[in-house]
């Protein structure tokens, strides 16, 4: 909603949410209420259209979260991967990912952690 303001205050335990509303609206939300509020939104997101493409283009800039906090188990059923990564933002998330598509991110990971650094090409001595 255009003209919303999120405030933090100086305490660090609540965000003040102000609406544009006639009359004005103040929320005043604590942690609990903020990581409810963004499971529901993050569900109604899930739902709604146009809906988040399935592929990512490579190369795209974003701000990405350095070294996170992860954790990987099996599942008991059948044994695919559940993988538990910490985002500061959104608390832990987790994906279950099928053991053939783990087999996959496992053996991409080892080959760029193998790789040398991208950077510019270098040039050859005559």
């Amino acid at each position: 909603m255009s003209g919303t303001t999120w405030t933090l205050e100086d305490d660090l335990n609540t965000v003040t949410v102000s609406f544009p509303t006639n009359p004005p609206v103040s929320l005043k939300l604590n942690a609990s209420y903020v990581e409810d509020m963004l499971k529901n939104l993050g569900e109604f997101r899930a739902l709604k259209q146009p809906v988040v493409p399935s592929d990512w283009t490579l190369s795209q800039q974003v701000q990405a979260i350095p070294n996170p906090r992860w954790f990987a188990e099996p599942e008991m059923m059948l044994g695919n991967t559940v993988l538990h990564i910490r985002d500061p933002r959104f608390g832990w998330l987790h994906y279950m990912i099928p053991r053939e598509t783990a087999r996959q991110l496992g053996e991409l990971l080892i080959w760029q952690a193998d790789a040398p650094p991208p950077g510019p090409p270098q040039e050859k001595p005559n």
